[in-house]
């Protein structure tokens, strides 16, 4: 689910932006983001409690005595005291997590199309540059081996509004970040890390120094990673779709033409009928079609067919939750079902066929069990002849 589109992440990030790159080239102005007042440096101190004579004294905790201001401590005063908050990453991407090394903040999330880690790297490598292209800068250095991309001079600009008597200022940053990936084994989850490299300010032309300690480092890396993650998140659909092309040409160049055609026949789509307060699936095929079609991805969901007797159309089943790898693999994680012995009958007029679920005792499921289980036979249903592929591998 996305939840910020990946223009409104740019204006969000480029004010946080100015905030740190202005704050820290301002040797004037310490409290960068803080702003309120510091009045209370003001507030005179409270005399301590005078115990009278012959009165045994309270007992104090030591816990909230302010200590004595001493050369030491003097930059933690007042004005003096760096009290940003961290900037944190935006999860855009549904499923996705945040690790927290001791070399940065790794941002993993799941290509569910991608079938190896040589698949996803190259795809987003390929990526990270044509983000990089969409901010108008360029590849400065990169290593396919580490899977490390180094940009050139990222470079956004603002204009600060001036007063009566000066002129609005024109703010702009440059940056260079390192972009690292890493892959799974598996191709089907990628981390993507972000580390500061450089960064430049100018205003009005003039360059300005930029002194920049880990904390704004760390906090510049963080606002880049939000952008780039906002690029991938409005870029994942179609890096999924161009992922499952390639593996379709690739798939129909091996083909002959008998099982092409067989791969582009219709799929057998299943609907849920609700009547008379029962509920069952109605597949939009034969009989032959959807029996053939259901042996192929009963097991997928967990199912094992223990018998099936043709002339009353009902398969005998046996349900165990399948290994998350599977569930994973056709998008059924969150699948729940009931672990024990079922019947399903299977039944037909000619081109519509009807399917009702019972317990081992034949007693029809509850409208609500059967409603529970439809998404994901539904969507095994759909993948045709991919589905039994991918059952082989």
């Amino acid at each position: 689910m996305q939840l910020v589109s990946f223009q409104t992440m740019k204006i969000v990030v480029l004010g946080s932006l100015v905030a740190t790159l202005a704050a820290c080239s301002d040797g004037v102005e310490k409290r960068r983001q803080a702003e309120r007042n510091f009045d209370y440096l003001e507030v005179s101190q409270i005399e301590p409690l005078k115990i009278p004579p012959g009165v045994t004294a309270p007992e104090q905790s030591a816990e909230f005595v302010i200590p004595s201001i001493t050369p030491d401590n003097q930059m933690l005063l007042g004005p003096q005291v760096d009290v940003r908050a961290p900037v944190q990453v935006i999860p855009l991407i549904a499923g996705s997590r945040i690790e927290d090394t001791e070399n940065g903040l790794i941002f993993w999330f799941d290509i569910l199309r991608a079938q190896s880690a040589a698949e996803t790297k190259d795809a987003m490598m390929r990526t990270i540059g044509e983000y990089l292209a969409y901010r108008k800068s360029g590849i400065l250095n990169q290593d396919p081996q580490q899977s490390l991309i180094e940009s050139d001079w990222l470079v956004d600009q603002e204009e600060i509004e001036g007063s009566i008597f000066f002129t609005d200022k024109v703010v702009e940053q440059r940056q260079k970040f390192a972009y690292q990936l890493d892959v799974k084994p598996h191709g089907r989850t990628a981390g993507l890390k972000v580390s500061f490299v450089d960064a430049q300010l100018y205003r009005d032309t003039s360059d300005s120094v930029v002194e920049l300690d880990a904390f704004d480092k760390q906090r510049l890396a963080v606002i880049e990673l939000n952008r780039l993650i906002g690029y991938v998140s409005e870029r994942r659909a179609e890096l999924e779709a161009q992922l499952a092309e390639q593996r379709q040409q690739a798939k129909l160049a091996t083909m002959s033409e008998t099982e092409k055609e067989q791969l582009y026949d219709e799929t057998v789509n299943l609907l849920l009928v609700n009547e008379g307060g029962a509920a069952y699936y109605r597949a939009k095929a034969n009989m032959e079609k959807t029996m053939k079609r259901l042996r192929v991805v009963l097991p997928l969901a967990g199912f094992t067919i223990t018998d099936y007797i043709e002339n009353s159309g009902s398969l005998y089943l046996t349900y165990e939750r399948p290994p998350e790898q599977i569930l994973e693999n056709y998008g059924l994680s969150t699948m729940e079902f009931a672990e024990k012995n079922y019947i399903f009958t299977v039944g037909s007029n000619g081109d519509v066929t009807q399917i009702t679920l019972a317990d081992e005792e034949g007693i029809v499921l509850k409208p609500s069990e059967v409603k529970a289980l439809y998404p994901y036979l539904a969507i095994l249903m759909k993948m045709g002849l991919d589905t039994a592929d991918s059952l082989s591998r």
